[in-house]
């Protein structure tokens, strides 16, 4: 099983840009977003779930829809390196930092927009309902208040970390085997370009869902908000203990309460589930990890768990240089062993070089 990812992946740099991140474009920068609300070579080893990072050049707290646009209009102004980060999971900050602006997207709101259905006296009735949310909001405050509302469809984010944005970006999921991807449910998004500073409403369709994918990767269009339509359940309570059996199984098959970034990779394809005869047909990329003898392997601060082979986790102030030996050596020894090409789940940001 893999754990939704939780934040914007890759990295964004404004094509054919030559300025720098000087002093002036700074403090200029600083000006417009608010002189005490951006911070000057911040850590952000303090902002991901890896502990793991070396200083944003600039970072700035999104707390509403309006600062995530004004930052990203920002830096379309001014030509410069920057990343849009939500929650933080699935992915690996260099050990040099971001030399450009990092817009942590805290612009969390949830709002039911419509419902389909007739409602009698006693408030029954309710068929389906949209909920629309600003994409700074977490994903497990997504699924609290769509549960506390009776309305079924993303209960399997509960507990999942990472923000609306993000999970949209790469089509957050929990058992893909039961088909449950946070973009099955979405029905329309409003998203920025930063190539040309323009905002448009797109519907689901645009997305191009698909395991760990959506369009807006090869795009790099930036989700603002998003409305979802859920169906009514029949009984809260049922729902409830759906969503916790949902959270013991993650915790029961995950490592808990130590510094990592989620899966490190995608899990393989049916066709080399089958090519190498893998118990049961699993596609878990967790199995083959542990089957070339890596399990519990350490790099430095870096080790792959003992828990879940597919998550590589911060024992002791590990850095990103120690992820990255582990990932490289985990992808020789699938190539040499079973001809997989094995690819990440987690996200670069950074100077890696």
């Amino acid at each position: 099983m893999h754990a939704p990812r939780g934040c914007y992946a890759r990295y964004h740099i404004v094509k054919d840009n030559n300025k720098e991140m000087d002093q002036q474009i700074t403090e200029e920068i600083k000006n417009i977003l608010g002189i005490l609300r951006v911070r000057e070579n911040e850590s952000l080893s303090k902002h991901t779930y890896f502990k793991i990072g070396g200083p944003a050049r600039l970072l700035f707290e999104a707390k509403s829809i309006e600062d995530l646009k004004l930052a990203l209009k920002t830096v379309l102004e001014y030509q410069v390196p920057f990343v849009v980060l939500g929650g933080g999971a699935n992915v690996l900050v260099s050990d040099k930092g971001f030399d450009g602006l990092v817009v942590k997207n805290r612009a969390a709101q949830v709002k039911l927009v419509g419902i389909k259905g007739t409602i009698n006296k006693n408030g029954q009735g309710i068929k389906s309902a949209l909920v629309w949310t600003a994409s700074g909001t977490p994903m497990n405050q997504l699924a609290r208040f769509t549960i506390d509302q009776g309305l079924e469809g993303l209960e399997f984010l509960l507990s999942v970390p990472g923000t609306v944005g993000g999970g949209l970006k790469i089509n957050a999921h929990f058992e893909v085997e039961r088909a449950e991807f946070l973009g099955n449910r979405l029905v329309s998004a409003t998203l920025f370009d930063p190539k040309n500073g323009q905002k448009k409403n797109v519907a689901q369709d645009y997305f191009k869902f698909s395991y760990d994918h959506s369009t807006i990767q090869d795009t790099d269009e930036i989700v603002l908000d998003a409305t979802f339509r859920l169906d009514a359940a029949q009984d809260k309570a049922v729902l409830w203990q759906k969503a916790m059996e949902g959270v013991k199984r993650r915790n029961a098959e995950q490592p808990i309460g130590i510094a990592c970034s989620g899966c490190t990779f995608r899990n393989i394809n049916h066709k080399d589930a089958i090519r190498l005869s893998t118990p049961n047909l699993t596609t878990s990329t967790g199995y083959i990890i542990e089957s070339l003898g890596l399990k519990g392997t350490k790099i430095g601060g870096a080790q792959v768990s003992e828990h879940h082979a597919n998550f590589i986790i911060n024992t002791a102030e590990a850095k990103a240089a120690d992820v990255i030996k582990l990932i490289n050596l985990i992808k020789v020894k699938a190539k040499q062993t079973y001809g997989l090409d094995l690819k990440e789940e987690i996200f670069y940001i950074g100077d890696f070089d």
